[in-house]
């Protein structure tokens, strides 16, 4: 009688090397891809501030035929990492708009009163982060211009934030919708 030989447990180191070599090709893939993606989310934060602002600055005018300007950015210090925590007490309370939570760029409203009128009838409702660490913030904006006059330029330091509008699917110059205030500080560095 023959006796049927057992088949060995266990992998080669071959099969082994080509198994962590495909999980590897693998993360090199998908980690980028994964952060890049984080990135897009987190900025994602200051596109849906900056329109719930511009909704709440449209508010208070039509009751009280003026805008809100914000001169003291809110928080105080640019966040990093986690965020840091919403605390104002000033104009944002004015303006009945405010955040709960950490958030991951700073807010402000600069408004002024365009061709002299008698309130404040244009704005431009910014925000600045430094989402992935590189030491250089974004800036993000809503611009609200006034007809024949145009917008209100940012006023973070080193802003690059225009009265003429922000990108919109790629093309400068896209005014009452929050975006990017330059090409860099757009999505599509992530």
């Amino acid at each position: 009688m023959q006796r049927m030989s057992r088949g060995r447990g266990g992998f080669s180191l071959v099969e082994l090397l080509i198994v962590l070599s495909l999980i590897g090709v693998l993360a090199a893939i998908a980690i980028p891809s994964f952060l890049r993606y984080q990135l897009r989310a987190r900025s994602a934060e200051a596109a849906t501030n900056l329109k719930a602002i511009a909704t709440s600055e449209e508010a208070y005018f039509s009751e009280y035929g003026t805008y809100v300007s914000v001169s003291s950015p809110v928080p105080a210090a640019l966040p990093s990492g986690a965020g840091s925590p919403w605390s104002d007490s000033g104009q944002f309370d004015v303006l009945g708009w405010g955040v709960e939570g950490n958030v991951r760029f700073q807010y402000q409203v600069g408004a002024d009163a365009g061709a002299g009128s008698a309130g404040l009838v244009r704005f431009t409702a910014e925000a600045r982060g430094d989402i992935d660490g590189d030491g250089n913030p974004s800036f993000w904006a809503f611009v609200k211009p006034v007809a024949g006059v145009g917008g209100l330029d940012g006023s973070f330091p080193e802003t690059s934030c225009a009265g003429t509008g922000v990108y919109h699917q790629g093309s400068p110059g896209a005014l009452e919708l929050p975006g990017p205030c330059d090409r860099l500080s757009g999505r599509s560095v992530f």
